[in-house]
């Protein structure tokens, strides 16, 4: 195994599933520059699809609320606690209205607009990674 394949296969993969294909391009550039791996998804159905034929491989999944289809961004994080529970889920939504009240301890929600350094922080939280990059304790 070469040293950039060892490397690959100890970073995080990030599931970034976001129907906006501006914003989804945002999420998963921010997270690849900091040191990610991602794996795009337009839907939770697309996700859950991708979970269950890679789910060993993602450590965090980065999901805004409403997604297009039959399944949502907190069904979505149901069904990961459930089926994937070593999987972390954050869950992201500019309707004021997306105030989750019932949340698994895994699932963290984060109220659009969001700012890239709160993202990268709540990621490398979520996967227990540390970039080195861009991201520093401030104190």
């Amino acid at each position: 195994m070469t040293e950039s394949s060892a490397a690959a296969k100890t970073q995080p993969v990030i599931l970034v599933v976001e129907d906006e294909p501006e914003e989804r391009f945002l999420a998963a550039t921010l997270l690849e520059e900091t040191g990610f791996r991602v794996i795009e998804a337009e839907t939770a159905e697309k996700a859950l699809a991708i979970l269950r034929e890679r789910g060993d491989e993602v450590n965090v999944v980065f999901s805004d609320v409403r997604t297009p289809g039959q399944i949502g961004g907190f069904e979505l994080a149901r069904i990961i606690g459930v089926t994937w529970p070593r999987v972390h889920v954050l869950l992201t939504s500019g309707d004021a209205g997306d105030q989750p009240s019932d949340l698994r301890m895994s699932a963290t929600f984060i109220p659009k607009p969001w700012r890239a350094l709160d993202i990268l922080t709540l990621v490398e939280q979520a996967a227990g990674y540390h970039t080195g990059g861009a991201v520093r304790d401030a104190h």
